[in-house]
């Protein structure tokens, strides 16, 4: 009987010198189910990812840790329907980032921050 590759449909294992550095990357998921869909942020949380949104999530990970996290979520994930992106980010994409966070306050901290006039919008720029 021949043995089944456990990596088809997943990032291949490429052999690179002593080890690969970090790389940015963000983690987006679409799945119905809430208790799986807890399961998948754990997974997240465990590999140390920040959550961005409420299904997505931002760190740097190694090759490696990458391909675990793929295999952990995929297995977690086993037959049950749900769509799961691992995307790269370059570094040059991130300085050029632009971040939009905006929060409800509570009606006495939105009089002080409309007095103040402090802008929404915060634009990251290449410091070079």
């Amino acid at each position: 009987m021949a043995r089944r590759n456990r990596y088809s449909g997943v990032l291949k294992p490429l052999p690179v010198g002593k080890g690969s550095p970090e790389v940015s990357l963000i983690l987006i998921y679409d799945i119905e189910d809430d208790r799986l869909r807890s399961r998948i942020a754990e997974i997240c949380f465990d590999y140390g990812l920040e959550r961005i949104q409420f299904s997505a999530f931002f760190g740097k990970l190694n090759r490696n840790r990458r391909q675990e996290l793929s295999l952990r979520v995929q297995g977690e994930l086993g037959k049950e329907s749900g769509r799961i992106r691992i995307v790269p980010v370059c570094e040059q994409d991130l300085k050029d980032m632009w971040v939009l966070d905006q929060y409800r306050l509570d009606a006495d901290e939105l009089k002080v921050e409309a007095e103040r006039d402090v802008p929404k919008l915060r634009i990251l720029a290449n410091e070079d």
